[in-house]
């Protein structure tokens, strides 16, 4: 339930404030609003490929794909995780709530609006659904690595007995 909860949280801020972007600007690649200078601004892009612009131009293809990998994450959660990981179920959340609030803009538009610029434009523009996908897994990759070190018993070099029992 919890997961459920996060990813309908997520997909109404994304959903929200691509609305309110949508607004402001008419057409995409029209001006940019600087919040702190030389370091965060918004401006409105159309993006038609997957995660941060990249291999544009076929976005039914990752419209089916994201949809794909929801179903399976779903599938596994619910299947395979206890529901004593808090933490992994704040990063499924994250992840699925992020892929759909960019699926719906695909299907609406045929475009993911993105609207975050950071870095002077040194990273690629992004929307609040990306950024919960990347924290996210980012999340699920802390989870992850430390329930990994806990699974595996220490390994103890052996002891060398003296003849005497020492």
């Amino acid at each position: 339930m919890i997961p459920a909860v996060i990813a309908a949280v997520v997909i109404i801020l994304d959903q929200l404030t691509k609305a309110w972007i949508l607004s402001i600007w008419p057409e995409p690649y029209t001006g940019e609003i600087p919040i702190i200078q030389d370091w965060l601004e918004l401006t409105y892009i159309q993006n038609t490929g997957v995660a941060f612009g990249l291999f544009s131009g076929v976005p039914q293809l990752f419209t089916i794909t994201s949809l794909l990998i929801v179903a399976v994450a779903i599938h596994f959660y619910i299947k395979h995780v206890p529901e004593d990981h808090g933490w992994l179920a704040l990063s499924m959340g994250l992840i699925v709530g992020g892929a759909i609030g960019n699926v719906i803009d695909r299907i609406r538009f045929g475009y993911v609006v993105d609207f975050i610029k950071t870095f002077d434009g040194r990273f690629p523009i992004f929307n609040v659904a990306d950024s919960c996908v990347v924290v996210g897994v980012f999340v699920m990759a802390i989870f992850l690595a430390q329930s990994d070190d806990r699974s595996h018993p220490q390994r103890v070099a052996p002891t060398i007995e003296a003849e005497d029992g020492r």
